[in-house]
């Protein structure tokens, strides 16, 4: 079993960062780490229960798995929501210090009264909230005031654009460092690019000159990326 020392120095780092910053992304790339020293951060900092959305594959066997690998961790009790929806409800009212869910299950978790027991926030592959109008982004809005802490992590942030972190990093700060809406976020950063010719719908958007920096320092205060090399 693996302990605490065994940490990379920017893994404790960033876990001493997390002290002053509550709301907080991981933009890591892959292999770094993000799954060790989020669970690290959960174990020494957070009280209550934590709920971490992730994806199917990496709901079921990543974050159980990393648990039972160190010592400091072993103490964590996971419960996976996931399955039919009475073995959902089961994992959701079974007493556990960690609870995951998958993308898919989201939207159906929000509707459940349960819900209110959780106190923290992690969303993992936090790029797969990149468009607002999705169902479980919608979903999951209306609850972020409820959650003491909030932490997104991802590798890969941008995938199709800076657009895409306008709500990723609104769900760590509803909002206050990159505009309260979609549209103002446009209007403040971006330029239309293409346009259909009839009904001027806008379906393409490009950057100001020098938005990219911009909103780097907007978010530099509690977003921190690393890469391997």
């Amino acid at each position: 079993m693996l302990n605490k020392n065994q940490l990379h120095p920017y893994q404790i780092a960033l876990i001493e960062k997390a002290k002053t910053t509550p709301n907080m992304g991981l933009l890591l790339c892959p292999g770094l780490g993000k799954t060790t020293t989020t669970l690290t951060i959960i174990a020494e900092q957070f009280d209550g229960k934590t709920l971490i959305i992730a994806p199917k594959r990496v709901a079921e066997t990543v974050w159980d798995a990393e648990v039972k690998k160190w010592s400091h961790l072993k103490h964590l009790r996971v419960s996976k929501i996931m399955g039919s929806p009475t073995q959902r409800l089961s994992a959701l009212t079974s007493e556990a210090d960690i609870y995951l869910i998958n993308l898919e299950n989201v939207a159906w978790l929000c509707e459940q009264s349960q819900m209110s027991q959780f106190d923290n926030l992690i969303v993992d592959e936090s790029s797969r909230f990149k468009d607002p109008s999705t169902k479980r982004f919608k979903a999951l809005k209306k609850h972020l005031k409820g959650f003491s802490r909030r932490l997104i992590l991802t590798g890969t942030p941008t995938p199709q654009g800076m657009q895409d972190l306008w709500s990723q990093v609104g769900i760590l700060d509803l909002g206050e460092r990159l505009e309260t809406s979609l549209t103002k976020f446009r209007d403040k950063y971006m330029l239309p690019d293409q346009m259909n010719r009839h009904t001027r719908v806008v379906y393409n958007w490009k950057l100001k000159l020098g938005a990219d920096l911009q909103i780097q320092d907007k978010i530099s205060d509690i977003c921190f990326s690393l890469r391997a090399e």
